[in-house]
């Protein structure tokens, strides 16, 4: 008899990771691979129903039996979560009718949602958070990733755009953002920032060492700052019973986590929350996003019966 399971997909810059997870939160099977491997023409949507109606026929023949496929874009998407709009950071990704194309191709449930959703779905059950009102999710990664679950369920906002916190404007600030506004948080306080420094102030260090080398520098304790301050402007407005801080940013090599945390508390408000903060800081994982997409894949099915 097969085994049924369900395929997340995590959809990046570079990289394309997809898996297949079954009931008991196993993974059966894990891949990472080059994102052009799956999208190398100019018709991007015809290039994942080609690789998804492969992959399906793939599990099928090792007596797998996919029951549904969710996805996480690095892209804005519709309120319905059927269309995916824009990605600020990957310029073939847009216009796509996912949800549609997909399920004719696949005949099974497609569920598509922000990559940042699926990350926070994968770490609200890894580090057992329980169930509350208000979890708020900041992923320090090329941007700056932003997922709010209220009582449990991502918020969407009237156009279906509401988290994100890399946008937001900050005074002063010209920097051109791949969404194409100029100011924007995460040009200040992403990994883009980083690479920045490394080509223009810091040209002999590694964007990997850049706090070994320079954390204890201005412009590092600056980036901090900034860190803390986009974190504390979502703690101030929604007053979360839990916050989540993780991405690549974080899990850099001596990156300091203390400093972050000490920041965040001088920003929030005070006398509350600033004083009663429970921050989980989580560690990046390779299949992240695929199995999260998985987990919210269970989710949408458990939804609809």
């Amino acid at each position: 008899m097969a085994e049924s399971c369900v395929i997340g997909i995590d959809i990046g810059g570079t990289n394309f990771r997809i898996g297949a997870v079954n009931e008991h939160a196993e993974v059966l099977r894990f891949q990472k691979i080059p994102v052009g491997t799956v999208f190398h023409t100019p018709d991007a949507m015809e290039d994942l129903r080609r690789y998804m109606t492969g992959y399906v026929e793939e599990l099928r023949a090792q007596g797998l039996k996919p029951l549904a496929t969710a996805i996480g874009f690095p892209a804005t998407i519709d309120r319905e979560r059927t269309y995916v709009m824009q990605a600020p950071n990957v310029a073939f990704m847009e216009n796509l009718p996912v949800v549609k194309v997909l399920t004719e191709a696949l005949g099974m449930p497609v569920f598509i949602e922000r990559d940042v959703t699926m990350a926070l779905y994968y770490d609200v059950k890894k580090y057992e958070i329980p169930d509350c009102e208000v979890l708020i999710g900041c992923y320090f990664g090329t941007g700056i990733g932003n997922a709010i679950q209220i009582f449990g369920r991502p918020l969407l906002g009237r156009n279906g755009a509401a988290g994100e916190l890399g946008h937001i404007p900050v005074d002063g600030s010209e920097r051109e953002c791949g969404c194409g506004n100029r100011g924007c948080m995460e040009s200040l306080a992403g990994g883009k920032y980083l690479a920045a420094l490394c080509r223009e102030v810091y040209q002999d260090t590694h964007v990997g060492d850049i706090f070994e080398k320079h954390g204890d520098e201005e412009l590092l304790l600056q980036f901090i700052d900034r860190m803390a301050c986009a974190v504390a402007s979502e703690v101030n407005i929604l007053d979360p019973d839990y916050v989540i801080i993780g991405g690549g940013v974080t899990s850099m090599k001596k990156f300091p986590t203390e400093r972050l945390l000490e920041r965040l508390k001088v920003h929030a408000r005070k006398p509350l929350p600033a004083g009663n903060l429970r921050v989980v800081m989580v560690e990046d994982a390779e299949e992240k996003g695929a199995v999260g997409a998985a987990f919210y894949a269970y989710q949408c099915l458990k939804n609809a019966r």
